[in-house]
């Protein structure tokens, strides 16, 4: 595989393990309450309608605040050593999330990450919107201005939400337990630490 240009991570669940950012974040302030009422959200409508509420709750922290707590999430085995791997081959790495874009960016420059998607304000009083049918199209961007085919792009996740993304690549792993249906990637390494798969990657 040593024609891979570029790999694309999901976060929660791939990059780090156990708790998600959102989960640390309304364990941490006392709002896990309206946690199920989110989890609910399945139609993109819904889904904006469960992020428009927790952001009312999140909006009064300060980055530094959510850092602080994010700082407690543990990392995947391996995630610093793979990334700093594929970075000395030359092979590029982005973040692609559904998370909030300063939760995505906290981890991508912990990991040394080379760039990162994520929900974000759109300077209006909106949002740039992540959702999993979204994913792909902001993988196929950067990817283009880089001038990668998708047979150069590994991509790494753990949920269904990332299968849209891992289709559209020419390389996929998926490190989560149970396979979505209808979808067979290149690899299936439950639990994988991050630096194994990059020697899969990589061809090592």
């Amino acid at each position: 595989m040593s024609g891979i240009r570029l790999v694309a991570f999901d976060l929660d669940g791939t990059l780090t393990r156990g708790r998600t950012c959102l989960e640390a974040l309304v364990d941490a302030y006392g709002f896990a309450g309206q946690t199920p009422v989110w989890e609910r959200a399945r139609t993109e409508e819904e889904i904006v309608a469960a992020r428009l509420g927790m952001w009312e709750y999140l909006r009064p922290l300060s980055t530094e605040d959510m850092n602080a707590v994010l700082a407690g999430i543990p990392l995947a085995p391996g995630a610093v050593e793979g990334v700093a791997a594929l970075r000395a081959a030359g092979v590029a790495t982005v973040l692609v999330s559904l998370a909030y874009a300063d939760n995505v960016a906290y981890f991508a420059r912990r990991l040394g990450v080379d760039a990162h998607f994520g929900t974000e304000p759109d300077g209006t009083g909106g949002y740039r919107h992540v959702f999993p049918a979204t994913k792909p199209t902001l993988l196929a961007g950067y990817a283009n201005a880089l001038d990668l085919s998708p047979e150069q792009i590994a991509a790494v996740g753990d949920t269904p939400n990332d299968v849209p993304m891992l289709r559209a690549a020419g390389v996929s792993v998926y490190v989560g337990a149970t396979l979505p249906d209808d979808f067979t990637p290149t690899w299936h390494l439950p639990a994988a630490p991050i630096d194994e798969i990059a020697r899969i990657i990589l061809g090592r």
